[in-house]
């Protein structure tokens, strides 16, 4: 089975998959830990000032490297008949239909996860993890990155609403 996370900015995404894995006895994969542990470190210095055109470009190419590799532990854990929980890689349709399309090729089964929260609630939570870097945290998120996310987040609609489990925090 294949579990797919995913929602705004801040709404609890990462702690809920969590859970969701451990309930499930699944593995969780969150993308924005292998990206903070894989590529953060050797970031261009300054690259957070620099205009999100500059950032997209940078982190895009290697949430797609991080993508590539989940997917091949992946395919080794739904092999072994063991659950995943996808904690990213969901922002847009188009991403949940590869996931989805995904899920068909290994004839295992697919469940959406939409976690959500308001706007200001989530405004909250991303500052407030920057300063406290706790559990949750795994990079720093600008201002700006906010902004940026919450343009690119297309929430469920349609026919993924069928499918959809929706989780308010």
């Amino acid at each position: 089975m294949i579990h797919v996370v995913c929602g705004p900015i801040g709404a609890g995404k990462t702690t809920y998959a969590k859970q969701l894995a451990k309930e499930q006895n699944a593995i969780c994969f969150s993308e924005d830990e292998w990206l903070a542990r894989l590529f953060v470190p050797d970031a261009p210095e300054g690259l957070l000032r620099e205009p999100m055109e500059v950032v997209g470009a940078w982190a895009t190419e290697k949430y797609l490297r991080c993508r590539s590799q989940i997917w091949q532990v992946c395919l080794q854990l739904l092999d072994a008949d063991t659950s995943i929980v996808l904690d990213g890689a969901a922002a847009t349709k188009e991403q949940r239909d590869k996931i989805r399309q995904k899920a068909k090729d290994s004839n295992v089964g697919f469940k959406l996860h939409y976690v959500t929260a308001s706007v200001e609630l989530r405004h909250k939570r991303v500052f407030e993890r920057n300063e406290k870097q706790g559990e949750s945290y795994s990079l720093e998120v600008t201002p700006a990155m906010f902004e940026f996310t919450e343009q690119f987040f297309q929430p469920p609609v349609g026919n993924e609403l069928y499918e959809v489990k929706i989780i308010e925090t």
